[in-house]
Order: C-alpha cells, then sequence, then structure tokens
C-alpha cells in the first residue's frame, strides 16, 4: 500500500525533471537565436528580440512565464532568458530557468596594406 504513492512520486518526480531540462534547452535556444540575429554586422537589438519571439512562439508551453533582454554593444552581443519552467504540482510556481549566450558583434575591417 505504501508502494503505490512512493512510486507514483517517483514518475512525477520524472517528468517534472524532463520538463525542467526541456525548459532549460528552448531558454538556451531562444538565447542563441537572440544573439545570433543581433551580432550580424547589420543586427539590431530589435532583430535579437524578433528572433526570440519567433523561437519562443514555437515552443510557446514550454514556460509558465518567461522574459528575455537583448544587449548590443560595439563589440559584443548578449541575450538572457529567464522564466519558470510549468509545474505538475498545483500550487507549485515551477523552476526557475535562466540562459545567457553571448557573441562577437559582426563587423568589416578593412584589409591591411602589406
Amino acid at each position: 500500500m505504501i508502494t503505490y504513492p512512493v512510486v507514483l512520486l517517483l514518475v512525477f518526480g520524472m517528468v517534472q525533471g524532463v520538463i525542467y531540462f526541456h525548459a532549460q534547452n528552448v531558454a538556451r535556444s531562444v538565447a542563441n537565436g537572440a544573439v545570433q540575429a543581433a551580432r550580424l554586422e547589420t543586427g539590431t537589438v530589435a532583430d535579437g528580440y524578433a528572433e526570440a519571439a519567433a523561437r519562443l512562439d514555437r515552443g510557446r508551453d514550454v514556460f509558465a512565464s518567461v522574459d528575455v533582454v537583448v544587449e548590443r554593444g560595439e563589440e559584443v552581443a548578449t541575450a538572457t532568458v529567464v522564466g519558470l519552467a510549468p509545474s505538475l504540482v498545483p500550487g507549485f510556481r515551477g523552476l526557475r530557468v535562466e540562459q545567457t549566450a553571448t557573441g562577437p558583434v559582426e563587423r568589416f575591417t578593412p584589409a591591411v596594406n602589406p
């Protein structure tokens, strides 16, 4: 009799773990895509947000809530995705997921005369 609740708890724990790791992978993909769009020579922060929104739209049920921040400086572009993975347990708000991606900004450099 006591075995059934323990097994059920283990099964739900494993499923919750899979949901959390899937949310981590989606957050990493969103951050990488946003950086790739923002770091292009002609890229902008708005391009990074647009790519992040497109990737989040494809995986819309992965997060209970999500926030994306894209920054583009002279030399580096950065995107950070922070969200909550959905919870199977009622009343539990979910596990926090955070992923950051950084990449150098592409720029044209003329050839140096020999």
